[in-house]
Order: structure tokens, then sequence, then C-alpha cells
């Protein structure tokens, strides 16, 4: 039997092969660009391959690989179209990171058998008008309702595949019921949810396939069970995906 980075590494090389005879029969990446749209099968193989799924363990739908492998399968993406591997990389880093890690047990269970095999997708809401560089200047906010949940109140902007995912990791200041900031919080908001609005796209100079749009946030209610980790540290949650991110 062979080793976890053994098995790592041989489905990381079987789906290097098959991404580099893919993009030569199946990907146009002029196409992608003008008409600024990743055509639905290209999503959908990549989700049957496991793209949308790298380093969700097996028993979840993905394929579990190592991050050197995860990271030699984006850089061939990258080679292929950069479009591409910024949707692929969204995905699997900001949108299913801060699931795998922080998720509870009923949501992980619930999610990511869906997400990883990219049957729905998922993104990553933390960019406002005020707040770009800065996160801790996000104007958006949860408060208390009368039901022990809470009611998620702003704007985000700039939100990578937002209008195409079922899921949103949305990041929110978080006051109690007297007022009293408590910091950070981050909330699982899935689409549909009374409240969740997908605004405009924003095109982009590059990179023009890949859908990014505003997010309003019009006094969502969700449950605390749709919390990611403890309430005030959301931070902690955001910034791991965002280093994890940076590779």
């Amino acid at each position: 039997m062979l080793s976890q980075d053994k098995q790592s590494k041989a489905r990381a090389d079987d789906l290097l092969e098959w991404l580099r005879s893919y993009a030569n029969e199946r990907i146009n990446s002029r196409l992608i660009d003008e008409r600024r749209c990743i055509p639905p099968y290209i999503v959908l193989d990549l989700g049957n391959r496991g793209l949308l799924g790298m380093q969700v363990p097996p028993n979840y739908g993905g394929i579990g690989l190592s991050n050197q492998d995860t990271l030699r399968v984006i850089q061939q993406l990258g080679a292929i179209d950069p479009t591409l591997a910024s949707f692929v990389g969204v995905h699997n880093v900001l949108g299913i990171r801060p699931l795998m890690n922080y998720a509870g047990d009923q949501l992980r269970d619930e999610l990511l058998p869906l997400i990883a095999t990219g049957r729905e997708l998922a993104a990553f809401a933390l960019t406002e008008p005020g707040a770009g560089s800065n996160p801790q200047a996000i104007s958006a906010k949860a408060t208390p309702d009368s039901q022990g949940g809470w009611r998620l109140q702003g704007t985000k902007i700039w939100i990578g595949s937002a209008a195409w995912a079922s899921v949103i990791n949305v990041f929110v200041q978080t006051f109690d019921a007297e007022g009293q900031y408590l910091g950070v919080s981050g909330f699982v908001v899935r689409q549909g949810t009374t409240g969740l609005r997908q605004g405009p796209e924003a095109l982009t100079m590059g990179l023009r396939g890949m859908v990014q749009n505003a997010v309003y946030l019009d006094n969502v209610s969700i449950d605390s069970e749709h919390l990611l980790g403890e309430m005030g540290v959301g931070m902690k949650a955001a910034q791991d995906a965002m280093m994890h991110g940076r590779l």
C-alpha cells in the first residue's frame, strides 16, 4: 500500500497528465477572455477530476493532496490559463479552507462533499469599499437577533466567484445586545438566504473570465451553527486562508 505522500504524488501526476491533454483539446483561453466567462463544462470537468477539492480528505470527497502537490497542479494551471488558476485557487483556499479548518462538524459533513466535488462552489467575502488592504477596517456588522442568532448587514466588493457560489464565508464586525464590540467573526452564508443579494460584477482588464462581484447583506439572518471558529476571532480563519493562499 502506498504511503500518503506517494498517493498524493501519484494523484497529482495523473492530474498533470490529464490537464496537459485537456488544455490542448478543450480549453480556449481567448474565448474565455472575450466572453468573460469560464464555460460550464470546464467547471464540471475540473470538479469531476478532483481539482475543486485538492486538499480535502477523501472521506469528504476530496483527493487529499499535499501542499507541494497542490502547488504543482496550480503551477500547471497557471501555465495553461491564469484565469483558471485563480478560479481553482479561490475555491480551494478561500472557499474550502475556512470550512475545513473552522466550521463545526455538522456544517463540514453537510457542505464539504458537495464543494469538494465541484457540485457547489465556495467564496470568501472580506473586502469592502472602505476596507481593502486593511481588513480590520471592515464596517459590515453582525448583531444578535431575538432567536439566539445573528443579523448581518453590510456590503462586500470584488468577491471572487460570489455570484456562482452556493456558500460564502462572510467576515463582519460583531456586537452584543448592549452594543459592546466582540471582534471580527466569520459566518458561513448559503446562497438563497433571505437578505443575501448579489451585486454587479466588477469587469476587469485582465483575467476577464474570473467572476467577481459585490455582495449585499441586507439584514441576513444566520444562526450560531454557521459560525467559523469562535465568536470574535474570525480573523484567525481569514488570515489562515489568506496566508495559505499566498503560496
